[in-house]
């Protein structure tokens, strides 16, 4: 079973608080202390009144929980910057270290989990060196372990700070800009269109999008169920600056399919006449599938006097790059990781993702929080895998058959769970080690490639 790490310690002066937002968080100075702080570490403006408001009702529908640490004031008074504090700080209500969390669904293929998110991680810089994220993730993750939750996941802003506490990266995606001119490396489809693509008022698509996007979300390995803030935003009642204005920017279109259905959705904006080329940015596209998302792209290329459209989001495997008559239309002009998995239930996230091949293996995981720290026998038998944790050694029939070992600590089957990795790529830098008795390496290495790998990449079209 998973056991609760270890909680690291916080240096003294300083004390925690978790609370959730209430309904009537908009009297609730605490809780509006601790969204400017969040604003605040993510270099973001002092935040009004009005766009606490805005936040803190969306952090309600979420159900989001907080974790703030705190200056003890009295600790403060005794160090020599404690005058300093108390006369130019922003109060002792606002904390130095910020963690938020709420629970959503993570497909891995096979089913959808309940995953823990985490994000508005934040620490302030003068109060560096003194345990607060530490501190921070390894009660949150205790607390994750202890209501049952399978796996927890996070965006991140820096790719170097959360591989010591097990979490890998284990999506992508692309950022792309598409030549919508009709002459050289332009823009041409290979389908005859389907359907219709209409305008719409951007403010009437929140039912839409949701519906849509739980169609995506069901066939999508790697998607994470939608927070509130991206219908705010898609339905114009957000401005991309300011949570307390509408955007009057925002555009919006969807596909009608042959039978009437709305099959995608996308929301957009044009990026001025300054721009050169004219521009337009795709904000958002969700899709029931492939074709009506080429269908989308079509009526985006297709606008009057536009000659490029972006997208900061989009999926590795674009169904428009194999659409188009030149693929070279769309131009790949930057990569990044997006969603990090930290497994909290091994046999709970084995179970549920999508499997290449039957196959049996021992798998060994390397955990330094000790919350999946051990041994698992995986069994693979039609797509679907069995496993037991291990107590001890293995028994003597696991050893009698030569069962491949693969080992392999939190972070690497973090990043390996999705598929968005394979075996290989992962043991020839070092990251997974297989054991095999006899069998030859390569063939032992073609096996268990055969069972983990998948033919597709996943995506997460979630950001949070």
């Amino acid at each position: 079973m998973p056991r609760p790490p270890a909680v690291a310690p916080l240096a003294d002066g300083l004390r925690v608080e978790t609370f959730p937002i209430e309904p009537d968080a908009s009297s609730d100075g605490r809780a509006a202390a601790f969204t400017r702080s969040v604003a605040q570490g993510f270099y973001e403006g002092w935040l009004s009144s009005a766009n606490v408001e805005r936040w803190q009702e969306a952090f309600v529908e979420d159900g989001q929980v907080l974790t703030g640490v705190y200056v003890d004031p009295g600790h403060a008074a005794l160090e020599p910057w404690g005058g300093a504090l108390e006369r130019l700080g922003h109060g002792p209500e606002h904390p130095v270290g910020t963690f938020v969390e709420w629970d959503k669904t993570l497909n891995l293929g096979e089913e959808l989990l309940p995953a823990r998110l985490i994000s508005g991680v934040t620490v302030n810089p003068g109060f560096r060196r003194r345990g607060i994220l530490s501190h921070m993730m390894t009660a949150r993750l205790a607390a994750a372990v202890d209501d049952g939750l399978p796996v927890a996941a996070l965006t991140v802003s820096e790719g170097g700070i959360y591989g010591r506490f097990g979490f890998g990266a284990a999506t992508r995606e692309q950022r792309i800009r598409l030549n919508t001119t009709p002459a050289g490396d332009g823009f041409a489809l290979r389908s005859a269109p389907t359907g219709t693509v209409l305008p719409v008022d951007p403010t009437r698509l929140g039912d839409v999008l949701a519906e849509v996007f739980a169609v995506q979300h069901a066939r999508e390995r790697g998607s994470v169920g939608r927070h509130a803030a991206y219908r705010n935003y898609a339905t114009a009642r957000w401005s991309r600056d300011d949570a307390a204005s509408w955007d009057r920017a925002v555009r919006g279109i969807v596909h009608v399919r042959e039978d009437g259905e709305i099959g995608g959705c996308a929301v957009f904006r044009f990026s001025g006449w300054d721009s050169e080329p004219p521009t337009m940015e795709v904000m958002d596209m969700v899709s029931r599938d492939a074709t009506s998302r080429v269908e989308l792209w079509r009526h985006l290329a297709e606008m009057d006097l536009v000659r490029r459209v972006t997208f900061s989001r989009a999926p590795l495997e674009d169904p428009l790059s194999h659409a188009l008559v030149n693929p070279r239309a769309r131009e790949v002009v930057g990569e990044t990781d997006v969603l990090w998995v930290r497994v909290l239930d091994v046999a709970q996230c084995l179970q549920a993702r999508d499997w290449g091949a039957d196959g049996q293996m021992l798998l060994q995981v390397e955990d330094r929080l000790g919350i999946v720290d051990g041994a698992y026998r995986v069994e693979v038998h039609e797509g679907s895998a069995r496993v037991e944790a291990l107590v001890g050694e293995p028994s003597p029939s696991d050893v009698g058959h030569r069962l491949p070992v693969v080992t392999l600590d939190a972070e690497t089957l973090g990043s390996l769970l999705l598929g968005d990795v394979s075996v290989r790529a992962l043991h020839a830098v070092g990251r997974l080690a297989v054991d095999g008795g006899a069998t030859e390496k390569q063939e032992l290495l073609a096996r268990l490639s055969a069972s983990w790998d998948l033919p597709a990449a996943p995506h997460c079209a979630t950001h949070f």
